[in-house]
């Protein structure tokens, strides 16, 4: 009886880990971003199984100086998948610094 409830409760803690990990949704990894224009160009990896809509908000730098102009896109990972996502930015040259914070789930 105490080998069947031993097996039982081993078999529920395997399933129960293998449904969070299944549900776990994406891991948005940034492989790379610049600057393509005014567009804002940022390749993105899904290094989990999950799937699920994340945010990539641009911070794009002037080299001159000043304020830096911030926008933000948005995408759906499916799992394992690279994307890329891509958002205009006005009153931007080309020749500026982006730099990309991934956000799982969106704010």
């Amino acid at each position: 009886m105490i080998r069947a409830l031993s097996a039982f409760i081993g078999v529920l803690v395997i399933a129960g880990i293998l449904f969070v990990r299944g549900c776990s949704g994406a891991r948005p990894e940034l492989v790379s971003a610049r600057m393509r224009g005014n567009v804002a160009e940022a390749v993105v990896r899904n290094a989990g199984s999950g799937e699920g809509e994340i945010q990539a908000d641009f911070r794009v730098r002037l080299r001159a100086g000043g304020a830096p102009l911030q926008v933000t896109g948005k995408a759906t990972l499916r799992p394992h998948e690279t994307l890329r996502i891509e958002s205009k930015v006005e009153g931007a040259r080309g020749d500026e610094q982006v730099e990309v914070e991934l956000d799982y789930p969106p704010r």
